[in-house]
């Protein structure tokens, strides 16, 4: 199972806490300078930029 979502402190930080994949969409609230901030301590398992690149993802 994989959480996807777009903020890193709701849904990357509870599908973490729940055990699962994470996959952080930068399409939403979450910007990828936020993402590589050095105070940022919660980092998903995957990022991409948009949604649609997940059918990149789970064919590779």
């Amino acid at each position: 199972m994989c959480m996807v979502g777009d903020r890193l402190d709701t849904d990357i930080l509870f599908g973490q806490n729940a055990g699962c994949k994470t996959l952080l969409v930068l399409s939403g609230v979450t910007s990828k300078s936020a993402l590589q901030d050095p105070s940022n301590h919660i980092q998903p398992d995957i990022y991409t930029n948009q949604i649609s690149d997940i059918f990149d993802l789970l064919n590779s």
